[in-house]
């Protein structure tokens, strides 16, 4: 009886331990913040299907604060950071149907809330209004 108590005590340490390889590789391979002037762009598609552009110069290491300080997005703080609700002007609002803006860096879908992402020079960024 003894050995089948410690298969769940022992696969719970196996799970932490691997949780906790996975934490550090993560941390050791995201971008860091790049230092001094990066020039930047961010696109815009809204809901009508327009698209705007908009260049930016900056010495911020994080896009969220760019954009909140240029008065391009804002939203909610929460325990998991910014949520974007509006975008150049435009909000979304989930609970009425199901809108959303989501974000994209180069192509690929954002990993973070835009408020962690890390800006790097001649990266674009696009915010698509997104309904579902």
């Amino acid at each position: 009886m003894r050995s089948k108590q410690k298969w769940p005590i022992l696969g719970l340490i196996i799970l932490l331990v691997a949780a906790g390889i996975f934490y550090a590789v993560w941390r050791t391979n995201r971008p860091a913040p790049q230092a001094g002037e990066k020039a930047i762009t961010v696109e815009v598609v809204h809901g009508d299907g327009s698209e705007k552009s908009f260049t930016y110069q900056t010495d911020e290491e994080y896009l969220g604060a760019l954009l909140q300080e240029e008065g391009l997005i804002s939203g909610t703080e929460s325990e998991y950071g910014l949520y974007v609700t509006t975008v150049d002007g435009e909000t979304a609002d989930y609970d009425a149907d199901g809108a959303y803006w989501w974000l994209s860096c180069n192509g690929e879908d954002a990993q973070t809330g835009a408020d962690q992402v890390v800006i790097q020079d001649g990266d674009v960024y696009t915010w698509t209004y997104t309904v579902g």
